[in-house]
C-alpha cells in the first residue's frame, strides 16, 4: 500500500483517536444525529438559494453543516505563510508590467506569461515609457487575494491556486457563518470561534482610504456582469456588507477622464471600483473584450489616478498556473526567502528541453498521479496525464510549453453529511487576504469545498453551484482580529431623495411594478371571466358580456387568439384551463416579476424579497394544479381560487412596499409603473367594452356599464353612491375623473403628476405637464357625456377619443424611460412588442400598455 496515496484525515488523527479541536464539536454532532443534521443542512441550502431566487443563473448552493476546524497555532502559520505569497505575488506584478527583470533574467519563461490571458497588453506607449525608466505601470496591483490550499497526506498544507482576478467566495464565506449561526446554534454553544466582521470592516475602511479624499465622502461602486452571472449572489453580498453601490458596465460611463454612475439624479463620480469580472472585459478601448460589456477608457482613467481598481485588471496573469513550477525561484529572488507555503509539485515540461525524458518521468510512478494542464490559462479544464492517451500525449511532444503537470496528491478529508449517513470528503481551504494600507490581513475563517469526486482538479474555480462549508478558526485565548482605525470622512450632508439610485435599478423597479400590475390585471380579467362563465347558457345579453370579456382577456394576453367567442361551457373551461400552464400570461409574467426582483435584490429587504420569490413559487404550483380533468365544474372552481391568490399576492407586495419602502428612489419608481400600467389597462378596457356590439349597434349600455365597474372593482362604491341605477356619465366620473378612486384613472394620474413632481420640481412644463394634460382631455370627455341629451349615444361614441388618450399616456411612459434611465444617449424604439417605454433603456421592442406580452430581449 502507498501510504503517499492515502489522504489524511482532518478530524482523526490516524491512530484510532479525535484530533483534540474536535472533540466537543464531535460530541454535539453525536448527540443532533444524521438525520437531524441532514434536514438542518437543507434549511441552509434553502436559506442560500433565498439570497438570490430562482431566476439567477448561478447563486449560493449548499453548506454542509459540519464546519472544519483550524486551531489558532496552524492558522497563524497558514496566515503567515498566505501574506507572504500576497507580497510575491505583487513584486512579481511590478516587475512584469515594470522593468520585467525576471524575464530578461530568464528566471520567469516568456512563454508561461505573453499568452497568459490574465496579461494584460494595455498602453504600450506608458508601459515602454515605464519600463524603461524601472518604475511600475501601476501603484499597486493587489489590495485582496485569495489562495486555494490542499492539505496532502503528509499534513502539508499546499499552493493549489492562486485567486487574485475575481477571488469570489469570500461573501459565500460571511453568508456560510451566518446561516451556521442561526440554523446550528447548538455548534457554537460553548465554544469560542473567532468571527469574520472585523475583517470586512478593515476591507471597508481600505477602500475608503484608497480613494484618497478628505473633501468627500468617496464613490465606491461593484462591477458586477449582473444578475445572469453564477456570482450574483456573492456580489450582493459584497456590496451591503461593504457599502459599495452593485452596477454593471451600462451603469457606468467616462466622463472628463473620470468614471462616473448613471443615476436618476445625473452622473455621480465613482472613486474607487471593485471588480468582479474578467480582468480582460473590462475595457473593450484597449483590451480584448468579450461577451461581458466594459467600460471604454476605464483603463487610461485608472492610470490618470481618476479611479481607483481593486485588484487591477492586470493582475490575473499570476494565475497561470504555469507559475507554481518557478515560485520557490521567484520567492528567493524577490524576497530572499524560502516559501512558507509551497505549491502543489509543479513541472513545466519544457523548462529541460528534453521532453521525452520529461513524460518518463511523470508516467514513471502511479498511472493518474499528474494532472495536465494549459500552463499559461487557469480557466483551461484539467485531464489526467496517462500513458495510454497517445493523442494527449503527441501534443504535448509537440507542444510541451503550453502544458504544466501537476501532481494529484490525494486531498485530506473531513466528515460530510450525506443522505446515507455521515462520510469522508475531500476538502479544498479557500482563504482571503486583504491590504489594508500598511500590511496584510488574513480573514480569520475562510470557505472550504467539498471536491465532487476525483476526477475534479484541486485548483478549479470556485464559480458554480458546489458544497462548501464554514471553515472556523478556533481561540484559546482573548485574541481577536482587530480592524485598522477608521479613516477620517467628512460630514454627510442630509439627503431625503433617491441619492445615488442607479438608472438600472430605477429600470427595474419601473418594470417590477409595471409587471406586478399586469399580473393583477390578468387576474381581475380572469376572474371575471370565470364567473361568466358558469352562466353560458343564459340570456342574450349575458351571452354578448361574456363575449366581451373573452375578448378582453385575448387583449390582455390570456390567451393568443379569440377562439374562445362563442364557444360552449365545456371549450370555454378547457380555454381557461390551458391560462394556468407553463405558455401562460401569469406563468410569464410571475417568471419576469421574479428575475426583475433578482436583479433588486440589494435593494430589496428580506421581507420584501422573500415575500416575491416564495409567493411567486406558491403561485406557479398551484396555477400548475388548477386542472381537474374531466371535470369542469371542479376545474372552473379551482381556476377562481387560482385568480383569488393572484390578486392577493399583487396586494401582499403593494402593502409590502407601501409600508416597508421609503418614499423615494425605488418605491417612487415602481409607483411609477403600477400607475401607468394601471391606468392604461383600464383605458384599454373602457374602449374595448364601450365597443361591444350591443353599444354600438343598439346603444344598450347598462350591462356594459355593470361590466367596466366590474373589472375596475368599483361595484361596491358606485352603490354606495348611485344605489342600482347605471348612467354612463357617473360611471365615466368614478372611472376617469374621481381622484379618490384608487381603482380610477384620475388617481393613477395624480400620483404620477405627485411623483414626477418630486423626482424634478422644476419641471412642471414637462412631465408633470404632460400627466396635467391627459386629465383636462378626461375632463373634457367626461362633461361632453354629461352633456348630452342621450349619453348612451354619446358614450358610445368615445372609444376613438378613449384610444388617443392612451397613446398620450404611452408616451409618457416613454419619456419617464428617456429622462430617468437613459442618462447619456438618446433612445431607440425597435419591433412591436409590450415593451415600448422600457425601448430606451434597455433595447426591448416598441409597444404600448394593455397588450399582450411579447417574447422578452435578453440581449
Amino acid at each position: 500500500m502507498d501510504l503517499a496515496r492515502i489522504p489524511l484525515d482532518e478530524m482523526v488523527d490516524g491512530r484510532g483517536g479525535v484530533r483534540p479541536h474536535w472533540r466537543r464539536l464531535l460530541g454535539t454532532i453525536s448527540d443532533l444525529g444524521h438525520r437531524e443534521l441532514l434536514e438542518r443542512g437543507r434549511q441552509i441550502a434553502r436559506a442560500l438559494h433565498d439570497q438570490t431566487g430562482p431566476s439567477a443563473a448561478g447563486g449560493l448552493a449548499g453548506c454542509d453543516p459540519i464546519p472544519l476546524l483550524l486551531p489558532p497555532q496552524e492558522f497563524a502559520r497558514l496566515a503567515e505563510g498566505v501574506t507572504q505569497r500576497a507580497r510575491l505575488l505583487e513584486e512579481i506584478l511590478r516587475d512584469l508590467y515594470g522593468a520585467r527583470g525576471l524575464l530578461s533574467a530568464g528566471i520567469l519563461p516568456p512563454p508561461l506569461v505573453y499568452p497568459a490571458p490574465g496579461y494584460l497588453r494595455m498602453g504600450s506607449a506608458d508601459a515602454s515609457a515605464s519600463a524603461a525608466a524601472g518604475a511600475p505601470v501601476i501603484d499597486r496591483f493587489l489590495s485582496f487575494y485569495a489562495v486555494d490550499l490542499v492539505r496532502g497526506p503528509d499534513g502539508q498544507w499546499r499552493v493549489a491556486a492562486d485567486r487574485v482576478g475575481r477571488a469570489n467566495g469570500v461573501g459565500h464565506t460571511l453568508e456560510n457563518r451566518r446561516q451556521m449561526a442561526r440554523v446550528l446554534p447548538e455548534l457554537f454553544s460553548g465554544r469560542e470561534v473567532r468571527t469574520l466582521t472585523p475583517f470586512f470592516d478593515a476591507w471597508q475602511d481600505s477602500l475608503y482610504r484608497q480613494a484618497g479624499l478628505a473633501d468627500r465622502n468617496p464613490g465606491l461602486a461593484l462591477l458586477t456582469p449582473g444578475p445572469r452571472g453564477t456570482l450574483w449572489a456573492e456580489h450582493v453580498i459584497l456590496a451591503r456588507e461593504l457599502g459599495c453601490v452593485l452596477a454593471e458596465a451600462g451603469d457606468l460611463a467616462m466622463r472628463d477622464g473620470a468614471l462616473w454612475l448613471k443615476t436618476v439624479r445625473g452622473l455621480r463620480r465613482v472613486d474607487v471600483l471593485l471588480l468582479r469580472q474578467d480582468g480582460w472585459t473590462v475595457d473593450p478601448l484597449e483590451l480584448e473584450g468579450g461577451p461581458v460589456p466594459g467600460i471604454a477608457g476605464l483603463l487610461d482613467a485608472a492610470r490618470g489616478g481618476a479611479v481607483k481598481l481593486v485588484n487591477h485588471p492586470a493582475a490575473g496573469v499570476v494565475e497561470a498556473p504555469g507559475l507554481a513550477a518557478f515560485m520557490p525561484a521567484l520567492a528567493r529572488h524577490l524576497l530572499g526567502q524560502d516559501l512558507m507555503l509551497p505549491d502543489l509539485r509543479t513541472i513545466w515540461p519544457a523548462s529541460d528541453g528534453a521532453i521525452d525524458g520529461a513524460i518518463d518521468t511523470l508516467l514513471g510512478g502511479d498511472r493518474g498521479a499528474w494532472w495536465l494542464r494549459r500552463a499559461a490559462d487557469p480557466q483551461a479544464a484539467a485531464q489526467r496525464l496517462d500513458r495510454a492517451d497517445g493523442d494527449t500525449l503527441d501534443v504535448l511532444r509537440r507542444h510541451p510549453g503550453r502544458f504544466v503537470a501537476v501532481e494529484a496528491i490525494a486531498p485530506s478529508v473531513m466528515p460530510s453529511i450525506r443522505p446515507n449517513g455521515i462520510e469522508p470528503g475531500a476538502v479544498v481551504l479557500r482563504l482571503f487576504a486583504l491590504f489594508d494600507g500598511a500590511q496584510w490581513q488574513v480573514m480569520p475563517g475562510g470557505l472550504a469545498r467539498l471536491l465532487p469526486d476525483d476526477d475534479t482538479p484541486p485548483g478549479s474555480p470556485l464559480d458554480g453551484p458546489v458544497v462548501t462549508k464554514d471553515v472556523w478558526v478556533t481561540v484559546e485565548d482573548s485574541a481577536e482580529l482587530v480592524g485598522s482605525a477608521v479613516s477620517p470622512t467628512p460630514t454627510l450632508a442630509i439627503r431625503r431623495g433617491q441619492g445615488d439610485l442607479p438608472s438600472r435599478a430605477a429600470d427595474d423597479f419601473f418594470w417590477l411594478g409595471r409587471y406586478l400590475e399586469q399580473l393583477e390585471e390578468a387576474g381581475r380579467v380572469l376572474r371575471v371571466v370565470t364567473r361568466r362563465v358558469g352562466r353560458v347558457d343564459g340570456s342574450p345579453r349575458e351571452r354578448v358580456e361574456l363575449d366581451t370579456v373573452l375578448r378582453l382577456a385575448g387583449a390582455v394576453g390570456l390567451w393568443q387568439e379569440e377562439t374562445a367567442i362563442g364557444a360552449g361551457y365545456a371549450t370555454l373551461v378547457r380555454a381557461l384551463s390551458a391560462v394556468t400552464f407553463d405558455s401562460a400570461l401569469p406563468q410569464r409574467l410571475l417568471s419576469e416579476i421574479v428575475r426583475v426582483a433578482a436583479g433588486l435584490r440589494d435593494r430589496l429587504t428580506v421581507e420584501t424579497f422573500d415575500t416575491i420569490v416564495h409567493g411567486a413559487d406558491t403561485l406557479r404550483a398551484r396555477l400548475q394544479e388548477a386542472r381537474v380533468p374531466g371535470d369542469p365544474g371542479r376545474t372552473l372552481e379551482r381556476i377562481g381560487s387560482v385568480t383569488d391568490s393572484i390578486l392577493r399576492f399583487g396586494a401582499t407586495i403593494s402593502g409590502l412596499t407601501a409600508e416597508n419602502m421609503v418614499r423615494s428612489g425605488g418605491r417612487q419608481f415602481m409607483d411609477l409603473g403600477r400607475r401607468v400600467e394601471r391606468a392604461g389597462a383600464l383605458l384599454t378596457a373602457t374602449a374595448l367594452v364601450l365597443r361591444q356590439k350591443d353599444v354600438a349597434q343598439r346603444g344598450r349600455m347598462e350591462g356594459a356599464l355593470r361590466l367596466m365597474l366590474e373589472l375596475s372593482d368599483c361595484v361596491i362604491t358606485y352603490r354606495s353612491r348611485y344605489f342600482a341605477l347605471l348612467q354612463p356619465a357617473p360611471v365615466l366620473d368614478l372611472l376617469l375623473l374621481d381622484e379618490g378612486n384608487p381603482r380610477g384613472v384620475a388617481y393613477q394620474m395624480a400620483m404620477i403628476a405627485e411623483t414626477l413632481a418630486e423626482l424634478d420640481p422644476g419641471d412642471g412644463a414637462g412631465l408633470t405637464g404632460t400627466a396635467d394634460a391627459v386629465m383636462e382631455r378626461l375632463r373634457g370627455l367626461v362633461d361632453t357625456v354629461l352633456a348630452a341629451p342621450q349619453q348612451d349615444q354619446a358614450a358610445a361614441a368615445l372609444p376613438g377619443t378613449i384610444d388617443e388618450i392612451r397613446e398620450s399616456l404611452r408616451w409618457l411612459g416613454q419619456q419617464i424611460a428617456r429622462r430617468y434611465f437613459v442618462v447619456l444617449t438618446p433612445p431607440r424604439a425597435v419591433g412591436g412588442g409590450r415593451y415600448a417605454d422600457r425601448a430606451g433603456s434597455r433595447g426591448e421592442p416598441d409597444g404600448e400598455p394593455g397588450t399582450k406580452l411579447g417574447a422578452i430581449d435578453e440581449s
